[in-house]
């Protein structure tokens, strides 16, 4: 997954705002190697979930829509705190 070009519209920020999520959150996370898996419940096919560490070391979940033109775009659709599993999950696959 290559990620050149990061799309974070008015209603994804106002998700990631109602969960005190920022936008600079986001791209510490893709940007700080995070687990890539595919999204377990997609609304669109290829969407993916990253789980990963902010620089602050908060761990996010994002989840991330392909764009339909160009394969290096990534539309964020939510994000939230990871659970302890998912957690968990990333430590394992280091």
């Amino acid at each position: 997954m290559r990620i050149l070009d990061l799309v974070i519209n008015e209603v994804a920020v106002g998700k990631l705002a109602a969960r005190g999520i920022s936008s600079l959150e986001i791209e510490q996370v893709i940007a700080n190697d995070p687990s890539v898996g595919d999204n377990p419940e997609p609304r669109v096919h290829g969407s993916k979930a990253l789980v990963g560490p902010t620089d602050a070391v908060r761990f996010l979940t994002v989840i991330l829509q392909p764009d339909e033109d160009t394969a290096t775009r990534w539309h964020v659709m939510t994000a939230w705190e990871s659970s302890a599993r998912q957690i968990n999950a990333f430590h394992r696959d280091r």
